[in-house]
Order: C-alpha cells, then structure tokens, then sequence
C-alpha cells in the first residue's frame, strides 16, 4: 500500500519543484507575470482545451459525469463562499475575490499532472475534462467576479465575453462530435502551443507565489476562503459521485480534482480584471492553499487509491 508519505513525494513533489524554480527565478530577474498571464488566458489555454476536446475518447456517459459533478462542486462551493462572505459583512470586493478564491479550482496546471502521475493517461484524459468545465467557468463567471468588484455590472459582463476559452470548449465539442479534423498546419499549431499551457501556468503560479504576502488585516479571511477549497469542496463532491454511481478512474479523479487548491487562473484573472488589493487576497489564498495542498492531497490520493 503506498504511504502518505511516497504519494507526497513521487506525485505532488514534482510540481512543487517545477512552481519552485520559477519562484527562485523570479527572486533574481523580478520578471514581470502580467505578459505571461495575457498569454495563458488568451493563447495558450484556449489551444490546449480546444485540442483536448477535439481528440478526447471517453464515453459520453463519463465525460457527462465529469462535466457535472465539475460544474455543480463548483457552482455549490461558490454559494457556500458567497453566503460566508455575506455573513462576515465583507467589504464588496473582497465578497468577490472570495468567492472566486474559493470557486477556482487548480484542475490544471497542478490537476492535470497530479492525475496523470497518480493514475497514468486514463487519469489524465478525465482530468482534462474535469478542467475543461472548470475553467469554461472561471473564464465566465471567474471574468465576472474578478470584474464586478471594481467596475460595473455591465463592463463585467463585457469582460465575460471577451475570452476565447468559452468558444474554444464549444469549437472542440463540435469538431469531436462530428468527427471533424482541422488543416493540419492548424491542428499542429493548437498541438504545440496547447502543450505550452500548463508549463506557462506553472510559471506564472511560481512567479505570483514568489511575491505573495499574507495582508494581517484579511488572515481569517484567506484561511477560510483556502479551507473551502481545500476540505469543503471535496465533501460537496463526495456525495455527488456516490449519486451518480461513479467508480474507478473517474470517480478517482473527481474527488481529486474537486480538492484542487485555489487556481492560477484566480490570481491571472484578478490581475488582469481587478484591482491590486484583490490580486494580493487570492494570491495570497492560492500560496497559502497551495502548501496546505502537500498535506492534504497525500492524505486524499492514499483514501481514494486504497
């Protein structure tokens, strides 16, 4: 039986050291993440997802599964952010940035190799799916929330609408429905650069970690925005895959996915679309998730791998 201890460090170890170099890189040549960030939403996130969807092979029954028990953690785990919010009396960008914080799940630049390590290309392929649904919604919703705290409802919504990740999941939907193949100079170039996404985000992660600091002000703010996601969201998935019958591989990587800590893509979006305050809050969410994570995805993926 593998122990706590080689799953920490044969399968989440890796990752850490890729997020590390970038960190130790960043310490030295202060590199500017908001390039790389424009890069990662516009370019090379939207290449990868639309090429993934188009040559993926699973069922439909399990691709179903997938998409649903992504989208209703999520959604589920938003509302639960937003009513603690609320409660707490945060100011009105911080309910924003907190539900966001909580809502993004790192289902891929940390999912998508996590999965593959731990359950070989099976896994991989049902992580891709289970981030596909996620980032389709941080990239709309996400765009929103990181917006409407700063600007108007309707420049918000303006901002939705202006990512192509959304119209590169619909693209690959109906090229893999159909049986569709692109020019083949078209279908390399979404290949190689898809593949650039999760290095890019891997990057940009280690850049904004090596800059976050924990605001004293907003600490019980960040370890609960960071507990949802951590513990919560996975017991909001738990009952969902039981109900759904779901078994082996896939039901594997759902309850894994949904333990994700808060995603790049959070901090990318509260960047670009947000104001500096609400960068610093879910970066700070997402460093201090982040190592929390080496702890509790060990003690997950030796329940789920039993």
């Amino acid at each position: 039986m593998t122990t706590t201890f080689e799953i920490a460090y044969n399968l989440i170890a890796p990752i850490f050291l890729m997020v590390g170099a970038s960190m130790l890189l960043d310490r030295r040549l202060h590199v500017d993440p908001r390039a790389l960030s424009k890069l990662v939403v516009y370019l090379f996130t939207p290449c990868m997802v639309l090429d993934g969807i188009a040559h993926s092979d699973l069922a439909g029954s399990e691709t179903g599964q997938l998409a649903l028990v992504a989208l209703t953690v999520s959604l589920l785990v938003a509302l639960a952010a937003w009513i603690v919010a609320r409660a707490a009396r945060l100011e009105r960008h911080l309910v924003s940035v907190f539900v966001l914080s909580a809502m993004v799940m790192n289902a891929g630049n940390y999912g998508i190799p996590l999965n593959r390590f731990a359950f070989g290309e099976a896994g991989e392929a049902r992580a891709l799916i289970f981030f596909v649904i996620t980032v389709a919604l941080s990239n709309t919703l996400g765009v929103f929330l990181a917006s409407s705290g700063t600007v108007s409802t309707r420049r918000a919504l303006r901002n939705m609408l202006s990512v192509p990740l959304p119209y590169a999941v619909v693209a690959g939907f109906v090229l893999n429905g159909a049986n569709g193949t692109l020019p083949l100079p078209l279908e390399r170039a979404l290949s190689v650069m898809g593949q650039a996404a999760i290095p890019a985000m891997l990057t940009v992660l280690g850049l904004q970690l090596s800059r976050a600091t924990f605001n004293g002000n907003h600490l019980w703010p960040v370890l609960a925005a960071a507990g949802m996601r951590l513990i919560v969201s996975p017991l909001i998935a738990l009952p969902l895959v039981m109900l759904l019958g779901m078994d082996g591989i896939t039901r594997q990587v759902s309850l894994v996915q949904a333990a994700m800590p808060t995603a790049v893509v959070g901090g990318v979006l509260a960047t670009e679309f947000g104001g500096n305050e609400d960068a610093q809050f879910i970066t700070s969410v997402i460093l201090l998730s982040t190592a929390l994570s080496l702890v509790t995805l060990s003690v997950l993926l030796s329940l789920v791998a039993a």
